[in-house]
């Protein structure tokens, strides 16, 4: 070898005939796992800004008025979720908003001072946050040229500066009879420092015939049928007993360089049954692509040149600064700053200077009022809708704001059980525990992936908006379950800064019988007193399962965090030969990981047997059979003993005057 290569472990077949020289083979380090994160928090919801069905992480109070616009009074806020998410300390959310399809994104015009638009703005997102945009244009810092500045509340202002004339736009005088498309040339710019501007002539068909140079009218045409040709041309029929007569131009299409077809050409489509037609088209000159507006300049001139004998045509150039603006806003200033977050910007029809008049957009609406708890859900169509936007962020945790649909419970366990997730559903306002737990049991929803609350919903003081609200009580839920370790259940949890629930206000506090119920219905409830103390908590850590092995919180968030590590870190498996090496190394990672989830972490274990190990990773032959290997199949069972949540503590008490008490 002339020099030392180096291999990746795998790729060097060292069992074939190999040149003399010495080799280097990378073996990777044995694989560590990798806990995947278990406080993601999901959240569907209405909201007045953002984008519609697209998850976007809202990790600061900022962030959320940024995502979503300002807390709302009114059912399903976004905005209003996520700050209870804050408050309660939880703070990797991840929204997703919905609406009725009626969302619509704010606008305004930037105009000359005769009232001709220069540019429209429309809002980046539709929403009602959008009629709050000031867009304010004024004098740029640098002599002779412009600034457009962005306001929105609760937004960094979006400052576009020092944007100077260039070419804007062109009239356009076609000509005839060009057989190939000109070369163009601008004229330099007149201000110091300024672009050159490039714009690159186009061709347009201006008529069309069937008559000579071996054209034909063809057969079966009728009049106003309609013929396309090559390079976007359409053309209009008129015929005479199916032989086209003439031809209109209704597009005259576009050829952006090179020569012209030759002519006659046949159609590449008809609308009807005509066949047989050959056509001569006629050229001149198209609308011109403004390839850079450049810069700096008072007017500019273009010259033509070639065009194969095209006569007659000519280009004239409009220079203004609104081409340049409206990049500016949409493209970014290179090296100052980027696009505009704020707002997306289309070029008017004004050559003037504009007006130094702000102007405030108007029309952005929400889609909110519409929306029902069917579109929470959505559909898990391309793309994604509703709570099934979901499904690869990674969150472990979701709340259907103010979600009411007994109906839908099923779909919502469902779908998070197959990805991981635990869900969470709430009998509607002032719904007692009978009523919740009949339709939990008609809407047939029993599933570890669902947590099911009574319509017990609560009371909350918006200081946003200084008046306190009635709330679901999964909006509590959802955080306060996402901020817990996967061990962990949110019974006996304190939840703070609420004012109470339906049932507390009325100084209806619940009886021993009904949570009993609660817990035979698998439903919970918040309430104050808790058994640790004076303070509001959910009282029964049940989910929707049935099975009495699996309806504990931490049941769902243990196998949820166990099922999803094991996924996301051994997908490197797949592909490599079934070695007894690969089978060792796959093993002794798992048992590491489960080691430290024992030992250090302190999520599973044995209580009764504490130096017992409780967990067992089997990875052989006894489940890996001949016939299984030589499919590709590479079996690994996992068995894993979690600590168990204490539900109800008994104290026994002996007392008295003959009470023999024996102290070891």
């Amino acid at each position: 070898m002339s020099g030392t290569m180096i291999y990746q472990y795998g790729q060097l077949n060292t069992a074939g005939a190999m040149a003399p020289g010495a080799y280097v083979q990378i073996v990777q380090p044995p694989p560590v796992v990798a806990g995947v994160a278990t406080n993601g928090y999901g959240l569907v919801g209405v909201a007045s800004w953002g984008p519609v069905n697209s998850p976007m992480l809202t990790g600061s109070p900022q962030a959320n008025q940024a995502n979503w616009g300002p807390q709302t009074v009114r059912q399903r806020d976004l905005a209003t979720a996520i700050a209870i998410a804050f408050q309660l300390g939880q703070y990797n959310n991840t929204g997703v908003r919905v609406s009725d399809g009626t969302d619509t994104a704010a606008s305004g015009q930037l105009k000359d001072g005769a009232s001709v638009v220069g540019a429209t703005l429309t809002g980046f997102y539709t929403g009602s946050l959008g009629n709050s945009l000031v867009a304010t244009p004024a004098a740029g810092t640098k002599p002779n040229s412009y600034k457009v500045t962005l306001a929105l509340p609760g937004f960094s202002p979006e400052v576009f500066d020092n944007v100077t004339q260039g070419i804007s736009g062109a009239t356009v005088t076609a000509g005839t009879g060009y057989t190939s498309v000109p070369a163009a040339t601008v004229s330099a710019p007149q201000l110091a420092g300024g672009v050159q501007a490039v714009v690159a002539p186009t061709l347009a068909v201006v008529s069309a015939n069937v008559t000579g140079g071996g054209a034909s009218g063809g057969t079966g045409y009728v009049t106003n049928d309609t013929i396309t040709m090559p390079n976007g041309v359409v053309l209009r029929v008129t015929a005479s007993s199916g032989i086209i007569s003439t031809l209109t131009v209704v597009n005259g299409g576009s050829l952006s360089g090179g020569s012209v077809p030759t002519n006659p050409a046949a159609p590449t489509s008809t609308s009807s049954a005509g066949t047989g037609a050959l056509v001569n088209l006629v050229w001149g000159l198209g609308q011109p692509q403004i390839v850079n507006p450049g810069s700096g300049y008072t007017s500019a001139t273009l010259t033509l040149n070639g065009g194969g004998g095209g006569t007659g045509g000519s280009i004239t150039l409009a220079a203004s600064v609104w081409l340049n603006l409206v990049n500016a806003i949409n493209n970014g200033q290179s090296g100052v700053r980027g696009p505009s977050q704020l707002c997306v910007a289309t070029v008017g029809t004004s050559a003037a200077v504009p007006a130094l008049t702000a102007v405030t957009l108007a029309g952005g609406t929400d889609g909110a009022s519409g929306v029902t708890d069917a579109l929470q859900i959505g559909s898990n169509s391309m793309p994604a809708t509703g709570m099934y936007a979901l499904q690869s962020t990674g969150v472990q945790t979701v709340n259907l704001v103010d979600h009411q649909t007994q109906s839908q419970w099923s779909t919502l366990g469902l779908f998070c059980q197959q990805y991981g997730m635990f869900g969470a559903a709430q009998g509607q306002p002032g719904q007692s525990i009978a009523t919740v737990a009949t339709a939990l049991a008609t809407a047939g929803a029993d599933t570890y992936g669902l947590k099911c609350l009574v319509g017990d919903w609560v009371y909350w003081n918006d200081t946003v908006n200084g008046q306190q609200r009635l709330l679901g009580p999964a909006t509590f839920w959802g955080p306060m379950r996402a901020n817990l370790a996967p061990n962990q259940s949110t019974l006996n949890k304190p939840v703070m800064g609420i004012i109470g629930t339906q049932r507390s206000v009325q100084n209806s506090p619940y009886a021993g019988p009904e949570t009993l119920a609660a817990v035979q219905g698998r439903l919970d409830f918040l309430a104050n007193p808790s058994p640790g103390g004076n303070y509001f908590a959910f009282q029964t850590d049940r989910n929707t399962s049935s099975y009495a092995a699996t309806n504990s919180e931490a049941y769902t968030t243990m196998t949820n965090f166990l099922a999803l590590t094991l996924a996301a870190n051994f997908g490197y498996v797949v592909g490599n030969p079934q070695t007894v090496d690969l089978r060792q190394g796959v093993n002794d990672a798992i048992t590491a990981w489960l080691n430290r989830l024992w030992l250090v972490d302190k999520y599973i274990g044995d209580v009764n047997n504490p130096t017992k190990v409780p967990f067992k990773v089997t990875l052989n032959g006894s489940n890996n059979p001949d016939a299984a290997v030589s499919t590709g199949l590479m079996q690994c069972l996992a068995q894993v003993k979690f600590l168990s949540i204490v539900r109800e503590f008994l104290i026994s008490l002996q007392g008295g005057s003959t009470v023999n008490v024996s102290v070891n």
